[in-house]
C-alpha cells in the first residue's frame, strides 16, 4: 500500500463527495474548513489502483480517511501501515464515519473525547428576547477581530472574518457600543442542506442566558432558509453544551483523540 502526497484538489474533492454520502451525521464546519483543509492530503494506492485518500496534520495526526466501497475491507490494514511507516502517531476522527473510526480504535492505546457535534430537532423554537442581532458590516471588521482576539485568543490574520462578512454569515449583538456576543451562521458549500452555528459571548456577559437566546434566534433563521442547523462544542465547555441542548440540539457524533 502506498501513500502519495498530493495537491490534486479536484481528485480529492470527488473522493470527499463519496465520503460525505457515507457519513451518518454532518461534518463539523470548524474541522472541515480549518483542520482538514490545512492538513497534508495523501492519495492511497493498493494493488496499483487508487482506492482513497487520507489527511494528516503537522503533528502526524490522522484527520480524515476514506476508502472506496470496494476497498473498505483493507481499512484496518491502511491504518496499520500508516502507523508502521510513522506517518501517523494519533488520530482525531468522528464517530460519524464508523469504518475508519473503528479501524483506529482497533489500534488505540487511549481515547479521549475532543468535540461534541450536534444536530437539531428541526422544529422552530419560541424566543422571548429583546436582543437585537445584526449583520456585521465591512466597517465592523477591525472591531470584530479585536473582540475575537480578546475573548477567545483568535488572531485572525488569514481573512476568516472578512470571508464571513462577505458571505453575510457573521452577526453581532451590541449593548450601547459594547459587543456582548458574536454569532456565525455558515451556510455549508459541501453540505447544501446544512448551516453551522457558532456563538461567542463576551466574558463580562456570560451566565445570563445570552448564548441560549442567540442560538434559538439563529436556529429559527436557519430553518426559515430551509436548512438544518448543526453546531459543536469542546469537551471542557460545559456552559456551551447546556446552551446548545436548551436550544433543541442533540449530540449525533463525537470527535475523539486517539493515540496509537
Amino acid at each position: 500500500m502506498n501513500f502519495i502526497k498530493t495537491d490534486k484538489k479536484e481528485k480529492i474533492k470527488n473522493l470527499r463527495v463519496k465520503l460525505y454520502e457515507r457519513l451518518t451525521a454532518p461534518i463539523d464546519a470548524m474541522w472541515e474548513l480549518l483542520y482538514i483543509a490545512s492538513s497534508q492530503h495523501y492519495l492511497i494506492e493498493h494493488n496499483n489502483s487508487q482506492i482513497g485518500y487520507c489527511c494528516i496534520d503537522e503533528k502526524n495526526t490522522l484527520i480524515q480517511i476514506f476508502l472506496l466501497e470496494e476497498s473498505i475491507y483493507v481499512m484496518e490494514k491502511a491504518i496499520n501501515e500508516l502507523i508502521s511507516l510513522k506517518l501517523i502517531n494519533s488520530a482525531s476522527l468522528s464517530s460519524n464515519e464508523p469504518i475508519g473510526f473503528n479501524a483506529c480504535l482497533f489500534h488505540s492505546k487511549s481515547t479521549k473525547a475532543n468535540t461534541f457535534c450536534f444536530e437539531h430537532l428541526n422544529t422552530a423554537i419560541k424566543v422571548n428576547s429583546t436582543l437585537n442581532i445584526e449583520l456585521v458590516s465591512p466597517d465592523d471588521i477591525t472591531t470584530i477581530k479585536a473582540f475575537l482576539k480578546e475573548q477567545v485568543g483568535m488572531d485572525d490574520t488569514f481573512g476568516y472574518t472578512e470571508n464571513l462578512v462577505s458571505r453575510k454569515e457573521i452577526f453581532m449583538i451590541k449593548e450601547s457600543d459594547v459587543i456582548i456576543a458574536t454569532s456565525e451562521c455558515r451556510m455549508s458549500d459541501s453540505q447544501p442542506e446544512i448551516a453551522d452555528l457558532g456563538i461567542i459571548v463576551n466574558k463580562n456577559y456570560q451566565g445570563k442566558g445570552i448564548a441560549t437566546q442567540v442560538m434559538k434566534m439563529q436556529v429559527n433563521r436557519v430553518l426559515k432558509s430551509d436548512r438544518k442547523p448543526i453546531c459543536s462544542t469542546t469537551l471542557d465547555n460545559i456552559a456551551s453544551k447546556k446552551a446548545i441542548e436548551k436550544s433543541g440540539f442533540y449530540c449525533s457524533n463525537i470527535i475523539f483523540d486517539i493515540t496509537f
